[in-house]
């Protein structure tokens, strides 16, 4: 079970090492759950202690099962790194980079949409995220029936046959079968990093492949930390898959907050 992160002694000593990388999940972490998931936003103070750790030399890496341009619209940070719809497309530099084989799939991902049509009669909403479909059902007045109409129109649908059904909160989304996920894309962006050390913060399911990686990586050698986002809907995957907590989004917000101010007291005089 994760502990409660109360101050910032447990990951001080992550800060000294270089480069230290930050990796964070978006929606529910850095940006508030909404009913509208197109209406989130990043908090003010979450980025601008972002702005901050890249401006001290941190390797800031956003990791979002969101398409690129939504991403970047959300966090309003075009010079971060970003490993979008769960690490299938990743931007690096300013360079964005998405696999051939993820093309194949952006015709099927159409179809399914297509062939899913009525369930949005039900309240689910459906969002297209190129090689992704994703099937929001927050808004619907029953989530039971919302999400049993998704799961019977996924079973109707013969291009759906062609991806993996996933889950997180309340949405279920379906991607491409290739050996891809938050965790895969991490440790991609931390090996371009050069990254001497990592923390990693996130909220759903989906984040727990980052956990993964970071325990895997830190047995390897790299010293590192995870932390999640406490919510009512986490899941005990989530609090177990993690070292540490915070208490939601402002938890997050007093972290990086927390981060920034210790690396400034260690800065050399002059930055």
């Amino acid at each position: 079970m994760a502990k409660q992160l109360r101050d910032i002694e447990p990951i001080r000593p992550l800060l000294a090492h270089r480069p230290l990388a930050v990796f964070s999940d978006i929606d529910g972490t850095l940006a508030p759950i909404v009913p509208d998931p197109q209406d989130a936003r990043v908090t003010d103070r979450a980025r601008e202690s972002l702005r901050d750790l890249m401006a001290l030399g941190v390797g800031v890496g956003l990791i979002t099962g969101r398409d690129l341009a939504k991403a970047r619209e959300i966090t309003g940070l075009p010079d971060a790194w970003y490993a979008a719809n769960h690490g299938l497309t990743l931007s690096v530099g300013g360079v964005d980079e998405t696999p051939e084989a993820v093309h194949d799939f952006l015709p099927r991902a159409q179809a399914v949409i297509r062939e899913t049509a009525g369930v949005e009669s039900v309240g689910v909403s459906v969002e297209d995220k190129g090689p992704i479909v994703a099937f929001h059902y927050r808004r619907a007045a029953s989530p039971e029936e919302a999400r049993a109409a998704i799961e019977a129109a996924l079973n109707s649908s013969a291009a759906a046959a062609a991806f993996r059904v996933h889950e997180g909160r309340m949405v279920v989304e379906l991607r491409p079968p290739l050996d891809v996920d938050k965790g895969t894309a991490l440790e991609e962006l931390s090996r371009r990093m050069r990254a001497g050390a990592v923390v990693c913060l996130g909220d759903d399911r989906t984040d727990v492949d980052m956990f993964r990686r970071v325990t895997a990586m830190r047995e390897g050698g790299t010293p590192g930390a995870s932390v999640a986002v406490e919510s009512p809907e986490a899941t005990d995957e989530v609090m177990d898959g993690a070292d540490y907590c915070v208490d939601g989004v402002a938890g997050v917000e007093w972290l990086l907050g927390e981060i920034v101010r210790a690396l400034r007291e260690t800065a050399p005089s002059g930055r």
